[in-house]
Formats: structure tokens, sequence, C-alpha cells
């Protein structure tokens, strides 16, 4: 046993990871992180008494994804490990659900592991997770304003899901892989910083660790360790005081502020957060600004006020109740309601607007390098801002239309058509927020943008949208 391998089997029994004579199934993509956590579990599997099952999900993104699962198959099979291999379309399924490829590829990925681990009675679901990837998801939380909860980051262990490389670094599991002389798989888009993990992954971390902190990688790790354990007692308090000051209402819950008011600061955002759990099966895009606004509602004591949240949920507070329930579009207060992307902005600026049913969207302008790659997600889509009048985020109107593309001119499409063609549900139809230019309809957030602002080689400014979550339609 290497000190590699003794650092993870001292951190599994640290953490009571794994128990004797289980079946622990890995999680295996055929990149350094899995492979290295496959290799090191199958090193140790005697020594834990554990029997190993390998599920590779192929995604159907990339066109070396072939590639990947006949690596994997070999690796299983030389090591003897029982392999599954998994198969979706996960681009198809981005669209189905509403959501990015990114998300759609991590549902689908523990889907299949639960589904496979029940099949072969696997005690444990062991993913790669090492600490680069605590260190990237907590600046990236803290980044996008999550609260102390989100700053937890990633834990050891969370139900059946167990992390046992988060005792070692990216560096770490590429020298060991080195030394055990051991392949692995490379996927390239890892590399394009389009999306923000990869900007933080190649660009912001190398550079706090190259000009702040070479151990920047570790402190934060231990940071998040902190904020964990804090979370955790924060929480058990938060459960009691839950119990007693929030009940059930129609399509909702409701808070009694008389009490509320009197709970300590540290507690108050965790009940909010605990109702918004109880009433969205997600809740990413509840961000740390959307806590403070809903605590400053419930300060106020005289009349009624309301605001909008994500998922399709609103708050409104009647004197000394704040109910969380989900909206009655048909009886909105802000069904006509409009949201302009600010004019004049130059390369550089960002701004967020929270659009109701849809999510944070996130804007910025960027300077065009021609050859750059275009984001694909069916939610982040870059348009050539010179082009643009005006653009505001507003409900349909009947006099839109769309351009799209037709051979190698544009066509001209009702807006009212294009949502048949795209079998938008009618129920939805007059809910959905547009991106607009007059009536020009630029983007239908999740479906279709028009060609006519689409970048060219000729594209000076980009205006660049982000909508977190995937939108929520």
């Amino acid at each position: 046993m290497n000190s590699f391998e003794n650092r993870v089997y001292n951190f599994i029994l640290q953490k009571e990871m794994i128990s004797p004579g289980s079946t622990v199934l890995v999680g295996f993509s055929g990149g350094a992180d899995s492979t290295a956590l496959l290799l090191v579990l199958w090193q140790l599997r005697r020594l834990l008494d554990i029997k190993l099952f390998a599920v590779h999900v192929n995604h159907g993104i990339r066109e070396e994804a072939g590639e990947d699962a006949e690596f994997t198959r070999q690796f299983c099979k030389k090591h003897d490990i029982s392999y599954q291999l998994v198969e979706k379309d996960i681009p198809a399924l981005s669209r189905e659900w509403k959501m990015t490829e990114e998300e759609a590829g991590r549902k689908v990925r523990y889907e299949a592991f639960e589904t496979v681990a029940g099949e072969q009675k696997a005690a444990f679901i062991a993913t790669a997770h090492h600490q680069n990837d605590v260190a990237e998801t907590l600046l990236m939380n803290l980044l996008r304003g999550s609260g102390i909860h989100g700053a937890g980051g990633i834990r050891p262990v969370r139900g059946n899901i167990i992390r046992p490389l988060l005792c070692v670094n990216r560096f770490e599991i590429e020298e060991y892989l080195r030394e055990k002389n051991q392949d692995y798989c490379h996927d390239a888009t890892n590399d394009e910083n389009i999306h923000t993990r990869n900007i933080i992954r190649n660009v912001l971390l190398p550079a706090m660790e190259k000009e702040i902190n070479a151990a920047s990688v570790s402190h934060l790790c231990r940071v998040s360790e902190e904020f964990a354990r804090a979370d955790d007692f924060i929480r058990s308090s938060s459960k009691e005081c839950f119990e007693k000051i929030v009940s059930q209402k129609d399509n909702g819950l409701g808070i009694d502020l008389i009490r509320f008011r009197e709970l300590h600061e540290a507690v108050k955002p965790d009940i909010i957060l605990m109702c918004m759990e109880k009433l969205t099966p997600h809740r990413k895009d509840i961000t740390a600004s959307h806590i403070e606004a809903l605590l400053d509602l419930s300060e106020g004591s005289k009349g009624s006020a309301f605001m909008d949240l994500p998922y399709g949920l609103m708050a409104e507070r009647n004197y000394d109740v704040l109910t969380i329930t989900k909206k009655d579009i048909k009886n909105s207060r802000n069904n006509n309601e409009q949201f302009n992307v600010p004019q004049l902005m130059e390369i550089g600026d960002k701004t967020e607007i929270l659009i109701p049913d849809l999510g944070m969207a996130h804007i910025e302008i960027l300077q065009y390098n021609v050859g750059k790659l275009f984001p694909t997600s069916a939610y982040t889509k870059w348009f050539d801002y010179d082009r643009i009048q005006g653009a505001i985020f507003r409900k349909r109107r009947p006099d839109d239309y769309i351009l799209v593309e037709q051979g190698e001119g544009l066509c001209k499409k009702k807006i009212s058509k294009l949502m048949t063609d795209e079998k938008i549900p009618r129920s939805k139809r007059d809910e959905m927020y547009l991106l607009a230019d007059g009536s020009d309809i630029i983007w239908v957030p999740g479906y279709r943008m028009s060609g006519a602002y689409k970048v060219s080689e000729n594209t000076n400014r980009i205006l660049a949208i982000n909508i977190d979550n995937g939108g929520n339609i």
C-alpha cells in the first residue's frame, strides 16, 4: 500500500464510510478522478472486505463517448470488476426537462446509480469528488450568493453516497495514476472556459495557487468543513424551531412572525430555506438575496406585502403571518410585469434580473473573439448586442414574431406558430417570459433564439445571458 492508498484507506475508516462485506457501486466515467477512485478501491478491496461494481453512463454528447465506454469496459475486464453500461440521450432529456445538459447529466447519473445499486444490492455508491471539487463548489456557491448551507459544500457521506477521495487533491490523483502507469480518458469540454465551474477550475483557482497561496485548495476545503459543521448545528436548532412556528396552509406554509422575530439571527434564514425545501424538490435558484428579501418582508407588521420567488412560488405577509405558496398564475398581480435589460452597457458590465417562474438571469457584455466556442445550453445564449435596439423580458403579444433560419436566409414566423411547432402546452404560452426587441422576439428561453441576433464574424459585443437552473417554466 503506497501513501496515496494509505490516506484514502484511513479516510474511509475515519468517516465510517463502508461496512465490511458490502458491495460498493462506483460511478466510473473513465476520467482521471473516477479511474483513480476505482483503482484505489480495487487495491483496498481485501482490506475493506468489499465487492466492487462499476457503472458507466454514456451521455451521448461527445463523439469520443464510445471510446470512453470501451475504456471503462476493458479496465473492469482487466481487474475482474463487475460492470454495467447505461446509455442516455442527455441533449434530448435536457430539452424535455427544461434544464442544462450539465444538470440533466447529473440527474441521469444519480438515477442510474440508484437503480443499478438497487438491482445489485449495493449498499454504497462511491463518487470521485476530491478536494478541488470542494474548493470549486465553495467558490461557485459563494459567488452565486449562497448562504452557509451552500458554503458547506460537498460532504464525505450523504445517505448512501460516499466520497473516498475528499482527502486528496487533483494533483495527487494524477500523480497516483502516473505512479501506477494507469491511463485514463480526457474530456476536452473541461478545458472550455464557457461555464462558471470551468472558469473557476481553469482560471481562478490556478491563479489563487500561483499568486496568493499554494495551499489555497486545502485551505478552502478546511473552511468548507467548518461551514458544514456550523450548518449542521444551526440546522438542528432550526428544525426544532421550524416545527413550533411553521404550519401547513392551503398550497403552502405559514410562518408565525411574532415568534419568528424572537429567534436568533442565525436560525431565521434556515427556517426560510426549510420552507423552500418543503415546497420545491430543488432550491438551487434560492440565493442569499431572496432570503434577505424574505427576512425584510417578515420585519413589517402593518398591512400586507408580497414578493415573487423562483419555482412558481410567492411569499405574502399579512400582518404577523408570512405565507409562502405556489402562485395562482391566472390571478397573479404581476401578470404583465416586464424586465428591461439595461441599455448602453459596456464590455465587462454585468447585471442580474430575477424573472418570475423562469429564474435568475445573469447578464454580461463580452468582447467577441472570432473562433471562440458558443455555449450550447438551452438556457445559456449569446446574442449580437450591437443589433439590439432595446431588450426586454416580457410575455407574448399578438403581433410578436421570430426570425428563424431557413436555408441561407431568415423566415418570419409568428410566435404563436412557433409555440405550436415546439409543442409548448397552451396553458403555459401566455405565462412564459420571452426576450423581445419591440415585436421581434430575440429568444424563447429553453426553445429557440432568433437567427437575426446570432453572433457572427462581424460581431463586436456579445450580450451573454445565463438563466440559473435551466429555467423553471
